[in-house]
């Protein structure tokens, strides 16, 4: 198993980067106001606190 450490290195790094980018897309997602597509489907990022303003708009009607 360690006479593969070079290739698992690549691997993490890989994963890093990828996981780097997909964070930053989700975050200028979210900043835009815009919808994430995953498979086809919208889903749209909230933070917490523009889900707890939802609920209470909700409770108070």
């Amino acid at each position: 198993m360690l006479k593969n450490l070079p290739e698992n290195e690549d691997f993490v790094t890989g994963i890093a980067v990828g996981m780097n980018i997909y964070q930053q897309k989700v975050l200028t997602v979210y900043e835009r106001k815009e919808f994430l597509k995953i498979n086809g489907e919208p889903y749209f990022i909230q933070s917490g606190s523009e889900i707890l303003e939802q609920m209470l708009d909700k409770i108070c009607k």
